[in-house]
């Protein structure tokens, strides 16, 4: 264990750095400007529902006083999902309104992709009785390989277990063969496979999204 990485509950002043992370390792870590240039309504839809209503499941990664990665975790994906729809999302479509993404092709272009990935089945479906909380891992692409990734989900999962969760899941990029390689070095299994329609230039490629589980019982 190196001793200048340390693994805490996410505080206040942290927000900036998560949020920053956030959008600039969305993308297999890289950053998001390949699909979109609002980093702030990027940041909302990541890491709001986490930052501002439940920020006791967040946890950082610290290197040298440095956040460098975070997860976040919910204990309750239906309550997350319904403040991601209520509030994070109105608000998030709102500020990037304001900021001029209607007269942007790429918000044209990612709207039409979004309708691409619905017409083919849209957000991965997931067992909420078998598996209610949920996790997100970014690191800084310096920091990986590091044991922070493992440390991170040992966290949450040691504090959702405690807390009466029975399982847990999370959403993967299909073709990030080292982040399922990890996952699955977790304990994770895979569940099911959902197509995902993306930008690719003036024209849209298909790919996939992965939903992996763990349960108590497993």
């Amino acid at each position: 264990m190196n001793e200048h990485a340390i693994i805490r509950k996410y505080r206040p002043e942290d927000r900036e750095a998560v949020r920053e992370i956030s959008w600039n390792t969305a993308d297999q870590g890289r950053t998001v400007d390949l699909y979109f240039h609002d980093h702030e309504a990027v940041a909302d839809v990541l890491t709001r529902c986490y930052t501002d209503w439940e920020p006791q499941s967040l946890w950082v990664a610290e290197w040298d006083r440095a956040v460098v990665g975070y997860l976040t975790g919910c204990l309750d994906t239906r309550c997350c999902n319904r403040v991601m729809t209520r509030k994070v999302g109105p608000r998030a479509v709102a500020g990037a309104i304001r900021r001029g993404a209607l007269w942007r092709a790429e918000t044209w272009r990612l709207a039409a992709a979004l309708i691409g990935t619905a017409l083919l089945g849209g957000r991965p479906k997931v067992d909420l009785d078998r598996y209610p909380a949920h996790l997100h891992i970014n690191l800084r692409p310096g920091f990986r390989g590091r044991g922070l990734g493992r440390r991170l989900i040992d966290q949450f999962r040691r504090q959702a277990l405690e807390l009466g969760a029975q399982g847990i899941h999370l959403v993967a990029w299909g073709e990030n063969e080292g982040g399922r390689r990890f996952f699955e070095a977790m304990g994770f299994r895979l569940l099911r496979q959902q197509p995902l329609v993306l930008p690719d230039g003036w024209a849209f490629r298909r790919t996939s999204t992965v939903v992996y589980g763990w349960a108590r019982e497993d």
